[in-house]
């Protein structure tokens, strides 16, 4: 038969081998949200549980342990799996401390110093047992909803009763106890918390996980406004501008925006906006007399900064000492040449001035490398990752948006030697890190190890050698 007789005939298809096990599924995306229980799969050991403990008892005061958790902590550290890390945060933390001993030896207020600086030590150890014992996201996870949950439950909480019933507030303004007792300070310690609400919001899934940060998200500015701090409200509008680029891309972000506006504007009291209504007279320094609400506070301020830039000028390398700001103001303020408003044992209302004035020039140019080295790592783990990042990398984001938040309403409050300053940039280091991590991971890395504070590529394992030829008139 020729073919072009031959009858059509289909080709069969060839059989496929079905596969003697079905394909198990595989871990879920690297970096995907998260919709289990932030407190499943943590990898517990004594520091981690005492650096909780620590957290807990310096944010609700319900518990006086925080010396002695962050003492444990310190001992258990050696007893992590993993191998300490020693990144540039907590380097340049310790230098800060050192330097900070060096002005002691200088001062002419010894023991105001000493234990400031004794106290101040504190920064170290708690940016070294952060780094150390957030080793994964599963810790991470946990630590933050806790540390979130803590912060709701009692100076949130506490401050927002008070108010509310009048019975707690400083001249109608927000306050709850000890360091958030200064209306400042717990405003400024509200916007880092907001910070890492918007983080968990972003990252975690789980339906009472949302239902918690819903109400942190929608309570926290609103305690922000309450507390009539005009450096923390023009806070709060430095975020909306750094961070609005992404906000315009997110409709569930405008919508929260706006409830929460609503909702300020719904709470908030007359006085309240009258006292914001101030920020633009306060600003006009020449006619700063004549402004009534403006001028009795912003005029002791500006009094204050000009005593502050001549203690800064007279002692500009060293500075007079860690926490002896308020001694030597005393001193300086009776002077003829300042107003008497400004007289007696004050304090800056200014981080940067303050930090100046007590460690000197030295001293503030390593706190600004230390904030600076911190943000840019978590700004280049995002960068690295590009639009691959998800969630978690959006949760470094607004860590560091809190930061630079923080950063603003530093201006016009005293926050240098507040320990969940160094805390949040202990957060944004353990984020940037395991961003990268996970970034080697995507990439199909190897293993990564510590050197000189940084991370790298732990070197890929030498390929087999190739077999030996078979010798000739071997059967193959």
């Amino acid at each position: 038969m020729t073919a072009a007789a031959r009858p059509y005939r289909r080709r069969a298809a060839p059989l496929k081998a079905k596969p003697a096990v079905s394909p198990v599924k595989g871990p879920a995306p690297l970096f995907a949200a998260e919709k289990t229980n932030p407190f499943k799969g943590v990898e517990w050991s004594i520091a981690y549980a005492a650096f909780l403990a620590y957290v807990f008892a310096i944010t609700t005061y319900r518990i006086p342990v925080g010396t002695e958790a962050m003492g444990l902590a310190l001992v258990a550290l050696p007893l992590e799996k993993r191998g300490l890390r020693f990144p540039p945060v907590a380097f340049l933390a310790c230098v800060l401390v050192a330097w900070s001993f060096l002005g002691w030896t200088t001062t002419d207020y010894p023991d105001v110093v000493f234990d400031t600086i004794t106290e101040f030590a504190k920064v170290c150890a708690v940016i070294m047992v952060a780094v150390n014992v957030l080793t994964t996201r599963a810790r991470l996870r946990a630590f933050l909803m806790m540390f979130l949950i803590g912060f709701m439950f009692y100076p949130a909480r506490g401050a927002f009763l008070g108010w509310a019933t009048g019975g707690n507030t400083i001249e109608g303004r927000a306050i709850w106890g000890g360091t958030y007792a200064n209306p400042n300070d717990l405003a400024g310690l509200t916007i880092l918390m907001l910070s890492i609400a918007l983080g968990i919001f972003e990252v975690e899934k789980a339906r009472w996980v949302r239902l918690i940060t819903w109400s942190a998200l929608i309570l926290l500015p609103l305690i922000v406004i309450l507390t009539q701090s005009r450096g923390a409200f023009i806070a709060l509008i430095a975020i909306l501008l750094i961070g609005g680029r992404k906000v315009l891309k997110n409709p569930k972000a405008m919508a929260m925006i706006a409830m929460m506006t609503v909702l300020v504007a719904i709470v908030a009291p007359k006085s309240t906006w009258s006292r914001f209504a101030t920020v633009q007279d306060a600003m006009d320094t020449e006619n700063i007399a004549s402004n009534d609400e403006a001028g009795g506070s912003t005029l002791q301020r500006l009094e204050i900064w000009k005593v502050a830039r001549t203690m800064i000028a007279e002692n500009l390398l060293i500075g007079v000492g860690l926490g002896a700001y308020g001694s030597a103001h005393y001193i300086y303020a009776q002077r003829p040449n300042f107003n008497p408003t400004a007289m007696g044992k004050r304090d800056t209302h200014s981080t940067y001035l303050n930090l100046f004035a007590e460690i000197g020039l030295v001293g503030i140019g390593i706190f600004v490398a230390l904030v600076f080295v911190t943000l840019r790592s978590g700004y280049r783990a995002r960068k690295n990752l590009g639009s691959k990042g998800g969630p978690q990398a959006m949760q470094v984001f607004y860590l560091e948006l809190g930061m630079y938040g923080f950063l603003v309403a530093g201006i016009w409050g005293s926050y240098g030697k507040l320990v969940p300053l160094y805390m949040h940039l202990a957060l944004v280091t353990v984020g940037a890190r395991l961003l990268a991590e996970d970034a080697e991971k995507a990439r199909g890395g190897g293993p990564r190890r510590l050197q000189r504070g940084m991370f790298v590529r732990a070197p890929a394992p030498a390929p087999a050698p190739a077999p030996a030829p078979a010798p000739s008139g071997a059967p193959v």
